[in-house]
């Protein structure tokens, strides 16, 4: 983990309330997705827990700006290669 001071002063938008995307992956590879809304990242996270049966699942915010873009909040792809450490 990497931790720095930063400047507030830097930021230009901010999204009070994003909606979610948890994908869940079974042991065939296959996924499940799910769109969440009204709801903060600790609701999405313990529906997410109470969801799982057993399956890896990954939790995303979304930013839509040019089309919808993902950001990794918890979890791993199981598919997805870590990156490599810097």
């Amino acid at each position: 983990m990497n931790v720095r001071e930063v400047d507030p002063r830097d930021q230009r938008w901010a999204v009070n309330w994003p909606d979610y995307r948890v994908y869940f992956y079974d042991s065939n590879g296959s996924t499940f997705e799910y769109e969440l809304g009204g709801a903060d990242v600790v609701e999405v996270l313990q529906w997410a827990e109470a969801q799982e049966k057993m399956r890896a699942f990954v939790v995303y915010a979304c930013v839509r700006r040019d089309g919808l873009g993902l950001v990794r909040l918890t979890g791993e792809d199981p598919n997805d290669p870590r990156p490599e450490a810097k």
